[in-house]
């Protein structure tokens, strides 16, 4: 019990907040509303440019690189059909899409973050030499998937706005 608790209270402040984030945004999905596809476009943005911006800051850029790209295309193809499957609803005239309500962001949302934050505990905890080298490349990879599903997500929503007949 006190090393879960010193795992929590070792957690930087910041952690804590990404968690509540996730919470909002997977349990303000979970409502149907309309949507604007710039209001659409946030999200994906910010966790593109996050997530670029930590693997660029990286000193293990040459090694993580090619786990980040290929879970990010695996991820893709996830948020893709996802978007894809989703009975949405294109109005043009308003400049909105009808989104219907889902658990998929904040069960995704809940799963990575779970998966990246145990990664980081166990990489802070106890390091084995023969496991280092590929537990160091995971949260690449788990970030990788997380921003790939946002943007082929985003990407196919979009992709059926534009397709959709104008005003």
């Amino acid at each position: 019990m006190n090393t879960i608790w010193a795992i929590i209270a070792g957690t930087p402040l910041w952690v804590w907040a990404v968690l509540g984030l996730v919470i909002y945004l997977g349990m303000t999905a979970l409502k149907p509303g309309s949507r604007s596809p710039l209001r659409l476009s946030v999200i994906p943005g910010v966790f593109l440019a996050v997530a670029l911006g930590t693997l660029l800051h990286s000193s293990r850029l040459p090694e993580a690189l090619p786990f980040w790209l290929a879970s990010g295309l695996l991820g893709i193809g996830i948020g893709a059909i996802w978007a894809m499957l989703l009975p949405i609803g294109i109005d043009r005239a308003e400049g909105h899409l009808r989104m219907p309500g889902t658990a998929f962001w904040l069960v995704t949302g809940l799963l990575l973050f779970g998966m990246r934050y145990a990664l980081e505990v166990y990489s802070a905890l106890g390091r084995n030499s023969a496991q280092e080298h590929l537990v160091t490349l995971l949260p690449y990879t788990v970030t990788g998937l997380g921003t790939g599903m946002s943007v082929g997500w985003w990407a196919a929503l979009m992709t059926r706005y534009f397709r959709a007949a104008g005003p």
